[in-house]
């Protein structure tokens, strides 16, 4: 046996740069209406990259079983059910699967991601007018997730043109940057088009060495870009169908609240999964959103999410988690020789606010998989384990 798991080791590590180009395959896939071979290969992805090094690392083996056990409900096409628990399962093995990595092989990682843009890009150009449709975009998926996905890629580039330093690079991760850009627009996703901008602009502006007229000039700039978009998505052409896709998910949030804070034992512990929107603001519940066909049935937010579900207390919980997970991007962000990870963390901490990007998932893989970026490590603990040479047999431990 440890015969086989040396010889599987040695293919695993040899296939460690190129392991990462199942992202733009399986986008293609996903485009093209594939899903089944799409989900099928980011699932095969997941078991090679937790068999790395599961010789030295023996819980991977209990995450390994997980994934083959519930493959067939990860694999099962569920579209417009978020929030289910195979949804979390997907993102925590994909966390694994990233996990403790070396900062090096980020990049290349950052890289493969980045380069989902140009399939995504490519096929929804193909697709002319029906990438938009009333209900579904041309993958049969929801526009907010195509647009999250954009949006997830955005700041990925940017995150690449960042730490470049040679001319190609720099050229390649432009142009992958406005690739992602140019889709997140063609989605016509509000958050989609603002976040990653936001994101970008925030991580430039923790940059900047700040003054009295920098302080003055960043609010003027703020102030009319706020104004300016207010015009032209509530005001403008937009306005009455962003309207009313509005008040429908700020009375779902406002039901998920209320029902929550009612008792003492929910408002400390939650009402548990699930029970929200089936027992107290699902479709049949309130009337404000009896006007829509399909009300919603989901807050489109983790953040009121958490606290329906666990609580105040899980909520806190989750609070210290997310913070402690921005401080470690900021300090991580001051190696220049690596992908930031700052923009990452603000666009799926703003993103979280008001969109379900997890009932796709290839987005469910991505957001996990990324996230361990910050748990890299300087040097691969399986190179600096295969460096140091196994003690003879029967040799003695030395003195203490």
């Amino acid at each position: 046996m440890n015969s086989v798991q040396q010889h599987l080791q040695r293919g695993l590590q040899a296939l460690d740069p190129w392991l990462d180009a199942v992202f733009p395959i399986a986008t293609a896939l996903i485009c093209a209406r594939q899903r089944l071979a799409g989900y099928s290969l980011l699932v095969i992805y997941l078991l090679l990259r937790l068999l790395q090094r599961s010789d030295r690392e023996p819980w991977r083996w209990i995450l390994i079983s997980l994934l083959v056990v519930n493959a067939g409900l990860i694999i099962e096409d569920r579209d417009f059910k978020p929030g289910g628990p195979s949804d979390y399962l997907v993102a925590a093995l994909s966390f694994a699967a990233g996990f403790q990595r070396s900062r090096t092989s980020w990049r290349t990682s950052f890289t493969w991601i980045a380069a989902c843009t140009i399939p995504l890009l490519a096929l929804s150009l193909a697709a002319g007018e029906n990438m938009i449709q009333l209900n579904s975009s041309f993958t049969g998926f929801n526009i907010n997730r195509i647009g999250f996905l954009a949006g997830l890629l955005s700041v990925v580039s940017y995150s690449l043109l960042k730490s470049s330093r040679k001319r190609i690079s720099l050229f390649a991760a432009a142009v992958l940057l406005t690739g992602g850009l140019s889709e997140a627009l063609m989605t016509q996703s509000r958050a989609s088009i603002a976040v990653p901008i936001i994101a970008i602009t925030a991580d430039l502006c923790g940059n900047i060495n700040w003054s009295k007229k920098k302080v003055a000039l960043a609010v003027a700039a703020i102030a009319a870009t706020s104004l300016f978009t207010y015009q032209n998505w509530y005001s403008g052409t937009l306005g009455g169908s962003n309207t009313v896709a509005d008040e429908n998910r700020i009375e779902t949030i406002r039901c998920w609240i209320s029902n929550t804070t009612k008792t003492s034992g929910d408002f400390l512990f939650g009402q548990g999964y699930g029970k929200t929107p089936s027992k107290k603001c699902g479709p049949s519940k309130y009337v404000a959103l009896k006007q829509r066909d399909t009300p919603l049935a989901h807050a489109h937010n983790l953040y009121i999410q958490l606290f329906a579900e666990t609580g105040i207390m899980g909520f806190a919980l989750g609070a210290g988690l997310t913070i402690q997970a921005v401080r470690k991007s900021w300090s991580m962000d001051a190696k220049r020789d690596e992908p930031p990870s700052r923009p990452l963390i603000i666009y799926l901490l703003l993103m979280a606010m008001g969109t379900t990007w997890h009932s796709m998932l290839l987005n469910q893989v991505l957001v996990g998989y990324s996230l361990a970026a910050l748990t890299a490590t300087d040097r691969d603990p399986a190179a600096a384990d295969a460096a140091i040479p196994a003690a003879p047999q029967g040799a003695s431990a030395p003195p203490g």
